[in-house]
This record gives C-alpha cells, sequence and structure tokens, in this order.
C-alpha cells in the first residue's frame, strides 16, 4: 500500500453571480474551497509490501482516493489485487486488499509531520482457526525537505489483535526510513528505503525480519509517471515459503503509475 497523495483536481465552492436592478455587475469570483480531492491508479509488474510479494510475482492493479482539508486533516481509501491470503491458506476466498486511512499532516517548527491510523481490510472468508488477515496499525512520520534531497521517517504500530494471519500480534512494529533525491534537472526521482518489521505473538519472533528498496520514478507530465524498483529482505527463507515459493526473495519491476 502507499500513503503518497497525487494532487490534481480540487473542489471548489459555486458562487451565484450577483446582478444589480440599475446596472449588472460581474459574475464574483469561484471561492476557494478548504477541501480537495485527488485519485491515483497504477498497473505494477509486482505488488511488493515491505518488502515481500503479495501476488507471488504477477501484475496488480492498484489505485485510490485521497480526500484533504487545508487544516492538514485527510482521509482515503486504496486498493490492489492480492493472493497471498489464500496461497497462505489464511482465508479461503479472497483476491483484494482494501486500505482506509485518516490522519493529521503538517509542519511542525522543522520539520513535516503525519500521524494517523491504517486498516487493512481483506474482504472474503476465513479459514476456519485461522488468525484474521486484516489488521489495523497506527502511524506517525517525521520528513524534512533539504533542497537537493528529502528524508523521512514513519513508525507503524500495530494495535488490532490479529494481523496479516499472526495471532496475538497486537504491539508489532514496522520502522522505515526513506530518502529521495531528484536526479539533476530531470523529472526523474532516485528513492532508497530500507525498514524493519518486528512481530509479537507467540513464535512470531521467527518472522521478524529487514527489507531494503531502491526506486527510479520518472514524470512523463503533470499526470502520468513511470518507473523501475528493486527490493530484498532477509526473510528466514523456510518461514517465508508459501507452495514452493520465497516470498521475500529479491525482485524487480516496473509501473505505469497517474494521477488525477
Amino acid at each position: 500500500m502507499t500513503l503518497s497523495k497525487l494532487k490534481l483536481a480540487v473542489l471548489g465552492a459555486l458562487v451565484v453571480p450577483m446582478t444589480s436592478v440599475v446596472a449588472e455587475e460581474a459574475p464574483a469570483a469561484e471561492a476557494a474551497s478548504d477541501w480537495s480531492v485527488s485519485g491515483n491508479v497504477g498497473l505494477y509488474s509486482d505488488y511488493v509490501f515491505r518488502g515481500y510479494t503479495q501476488t507471488k510475482g504477477d501484475p496488480a492493479l492498484q489505485g485510490g482516493f485521497d480526500l484533504e482539508h487545508s487544516s492538514g486533516l485527510y482521509a482515503g481509501v486504496w486498493a490492489s489485487n492480492v493472493s497471498w491470503t489464500t496461497e497462505a491458506v489464511i482465508m479461503s476466498n479472497n483476491s483484494l486488499e482494501t486500505d482506509v486511512y485518516a490522519g493529521w499532516a503538517g509542519t511542525v517548527g522543522p520539520v513535516d509531520l503525519d500521524v494517523g491510523i491504517l486498516q487493512f481490510f481483506y474482504p472474503g472468508k476465513n479459514v476456519l482457526g485461522a488468525a484474521e488477515a486484516d489488521a489495523t496499525e497506527l502511524y506517525i512520520g517525521v520528513s524534512k525537505d533539504f533542497g537537493f534531497a528529502s528524508a523521512g521517517l514513519t513508525y507503524y504500530n500495530v494495535i488490532s489483535t490479529d494481523a496479516w494471519g499472526f495471532s496475538a500480534a497486537d504491539g508489532s512494529d514496522y520502522l522505515t526510513l526513506a530518502v529521495d533525491v531528484p536526479v539533476g534537472d530531470t523529472p526523474m526521482v532516485a528513492s532508497f528505503s530500507v525498514g524493519h518489521q518486528q512481530f509479537d505473538g507467540q513464535g512470531a519472533v521467527d518472522y521478524d525480519y529487514t527489507d531494503w528498496k531502491v526506486n527510479l520514478d520518472y514524470a512523463i507530465n503533470d499526470t502520468y509517471s513511470v518507473g523501475a524498483f528493486y527490493t530484498d529482505t532477509d526473510q528466514k527463507e523456510a518461514n517465508w515459503t508459501v507452495k514452493g515459493e520465497y516470498l521475500g526473495d529479491a525482485v524487480g519491476g516496473v509501473y505505469l503509475a497517474a494521477g488525477f
């Protein structure tokens, strides 16, 4: 899932032009709205979440919408096809991940702050006795733009009892550092991120891992961008192998995305 919001459309308030019985006046200007809405859609060669594939190397169609207020408050929804829930026999009927989130983002002193709550939904039928795939996280992120590069540190903490098939998972967390660097005067951005996932719950410690990713994004215009990425993890292969396929293996991919 991505929390990046591609803004392009603004919800404006409609103002009715006023007229006088003596003389016709110019139409009143449209008032600027405190609300904005944006959307995004992308086609990816693989859906990789925190280092490991969610589609076993198959393509993913993803997209979402965001609603933002000038105060910094925001809410959004995002979705993608997945296959890991049924492949790992956590769910008997599921092929979709839907994420719903809300929070506040703004500048605090010398840094930008982003805090919120994120809910992962996997609609379908759960396998009897299996822990829920659905998960709820709180997150807080701090970032700063230095001009020549920007950097951000984000911390996620699970507050739901189950999460992604792990029982008693509340308290599990993920910490990630991301750096974005513009490539000269071109519309290209190089990104690097590293993260560490820690699982709480009985027997879950063997599933802890670190992942890293490099990404190149090229903006074709104000709407479309293309990119390529490479990611890897140090997951224990025996624990993260599903039906003969190691989910945390190194993988490269490409994508085409649009914002509107």
